[in-house]
């Protein structure tokens, strides 16, 4: 069963899928190219990033501890995070997955319900924060492997648990080529090298991984700059940020430029125009840091349409993102940025620090809590004046501004985060858009209607308005509705929140008969966050594997369920029956 031999070469950046068809193009690569694709150290001007660690020694060893770096790698041992030689196998839909150590590095091998085995080289991992996903190199390409390894739960995975797909038999399906997709946005200065006569790559980068290049942008001229002791004595004497360097400071650019960087790789975007996609994949990624990332692309938004691709899934029915990578695009619909004075609004470093701050989304301690909106809304700064606007106690345990304003309702890799569209909690944006709302990801037992009537009390001035909706599942406790009446990505963000570690801390007896019942689901993705869920609520009972086999999980079920009042095992089932009625799934690749 050779899984890489042919894989269709579809137009991409960064997942932006644009039809060979819309081209007139029809492009296959196979196995018998030959030339192996390479890394060019110095392109256009960029220098590799252990050129600035001279004179930036500090900077550099606070972007060498970031995931940033470790994006793009070459598979070598200090790279590769996976289980190799113990915990190193995995079956789905009949295939058997073996990850190996040979004699040259890594390897997958692939055996099939026959008894065909394929053996694949790893030359590259890309990812080493939620999953580590392996590369090998066919022809002039390279190619993702189904088979990842999830860092947060220590197991192998196949990458249809990653996605918003329903269970299939499919095994290849989340195979994709590297140059063509995911070269954008995990290296510095993309350039695919598509041959569109004899149909090869010669793909090549600045540097693997998130480097200063991307962030500063060339650094050739700035570096010759640098050593020469009359520009020394210039940039000494110069006020900070008034002497020409030679390099970019998003620092000192204005907030909207400043701003494109980030969004550069997490706003998913399409080339404008749009045929400028060949030019694309043959010469290169035309944006460099602190140009106007608008000459060369526009942002992906709901009624992007490219050829029969349509991207509406991956927003909210109001336009609001639901994935990540999107962050760009919902900043740029915040009042808090759209109210603020061209060219100096908040930013994506308003809150985040390339060179601080813990790894894990890259913020301070201090900017953690509501220091980062209080700089702002000062007003709110005094206690009082907090609890009369947030109409809920101070003191720890409190919700955060973040709660209310920036609720995990977005998807990343196996992860909810905070979405970046930055508003007022609305409960009745879920009967009307479908979206979850900051009010019910706390009290998710109750129900919607329940946090309209409760809006319309706390604030009446505000939401005099809200109308409680007619249809009766908005008067099931939240937490069971968009658990079962949901599509994907909304049952899966709340099997997350049920977890009793999130900001509702919803208490066992609520969660467990719930997150049971979406153990059934037919969607990986959410059995993944509901087993995470119960794993939290008690340790020591059996957590369900979600990729599994059905009787498998069934076993480790009723272990649960003999805990259980067999009255709200018999409650939960019934609401998953009713509710499940109203269920319309939505099926998203995510881009990211």
């Amino acid at each position: 069963m050779p899984l890489i031999t042919k894989v269709k070469f579809k137009l991409c950046l960064h997942n932006v899928v644009v039809s060979a068809a819309f081209f007139a193009v029809a492009v296959s690569v196979s196995a018998a190219d030959t030339n192996a694709p390479t890394i060019r150290e110095l392109a256009d001007g960029y220098v590799p990033s252990s050129e600035c660690r001279e004179c930036h020694e500090k900077n550099f060893a606070s972007w060498h501890h970031t995931f940033h770096r470790t994006m793009t790698q070459a598979a070598t041992r200090e790279a590769v995070l996976g289980d190799f030689t113990t915990n190193n196998t995995l079956t789905y839909l009949g295939v058997k997955a073996e990850m190996v150590r040979t004699t040259n590095g890594f390897a997958m091998r692939l055996q099939d319900q026959q008894g065909k085995m394929q053996q694949l080289a790893i030359d590259r991992v890309v990812g080493s924060h939620r999953i580590q996903q392996y590369l090998t190199r066919d022809g002039t390409r390279y190619v993702r492997l189904p088979v990842a390894y999830d860092l947060m739960q220590h197991r192998w995975m196949h990458l249809n648990g990653s996605f918003f797909h329903p269970d299939g038999d499919d095994y290849r399906q989340p195979v994709v080529e590297w140059n063509s997709n995911c070269i954008f946005c995990h290296n510095v200065k993309a350039q695919p090298g598509y041959d569109w006569t004899q149909k090869t790559w010669n793909s090549r980068v600045a540097e693997l991984g998130i480097a200063c290049g991307a962030c500063h942008g060339p650094g050739q001229e700035h570096i010759a700059a640098a050593r020469s002791p009359e520009s020394q004595a210039h940039w000494a004497a110069a006020k900070s940020g008034e002497a020409d360097t030679h390099i970019i400071n998003p620092a000192h650019l204005d907030s909207d430029r400043a701003m494109q960087i980030c969004g550069h790789c997490h706003g998913q975007r399409v080339p404008e125009p749009i045929d400028r996609i060949r030019e694309i994949m043959s010469a290169g990624d035309p944006y460099d840091a602190g140009k106007n990332l608008r000459e060369f692309f526009k942002p992906v938004q709901r009624d992007t349409k490219v050829g029969p691709e349509s991207f509406a899934s991956r927003f909210w029915a109001d336009g609001s993102p639901r994935l990540s990578a999107y962050e760009y695009q919902g900043l740029l619909r915040s009042k808090c940025l759209v109210a603020g004075e061209p060219g100096k609004r908040i930013t994506c470093i308003t809150c985040h620090s390339m060179h601080g701050g813990d790894v894990n989304g890259q913020i301070t301690e201090a900017n953690r809590g509501n220091i980062a909106c209080l700089s702002c809304h000062q007003q709110f700064s005094v206690p009082a004046a907090l609890v009369a606007h947030t109409q809920h106690q101070s003191g720890p345990g409190a919700p955060l501004c973040y709660d209310c304003h920036m609720p995990r309702i977005v998807y990343g890799v196996m992860s909810p985060l905070r979405t970046h569209d930055i508003s007022i909690p609305r409960p009745q944006d879920t009967v009307t858009f479908g979206k979850p709302n900051a009010c019910n990801q706390c009290h998710l037992d109750q129900s919607v209607n329940w946090a309209i009537g409760q809006t319309r009390r706390l604030w009446p001035k505000e939401f005099s308005a809200a109308k409680r909706s007619e249809d009766s599942q908005f008067d099931s406790p939240e937490g069971a509705r968009a658990l079962f009446a949901g599509d994907a990505l909304v049952r899966g963000l709340t099997a997350a929140a049920l977890n009793p570690t999130a900001a509702g801390r919803m208490k066992p007896a609520f969660a467990t008969p719930l997150l049971l019942e979406a153990l059934r689901d037919n969607y990986p993705i959410v059995r993944y966050f509901a087993a995470n869920s119960l794993e939290q609520i008690n340790p020591q009972l059996p957590k369900p594997d979600y990729l599994g086999t059905t009787a498998g999980r069934a076993l480790a079920i009723a272990r649960w369920k003999a805990t259980l009042d067999p009255s709200s095992q018999t409650n939960a089932a019934a609401l998953a029956n009713q509710l499940g009625l109203k269920k319309v799934n939505v099926d998203i690749s995510v881009g990211e």
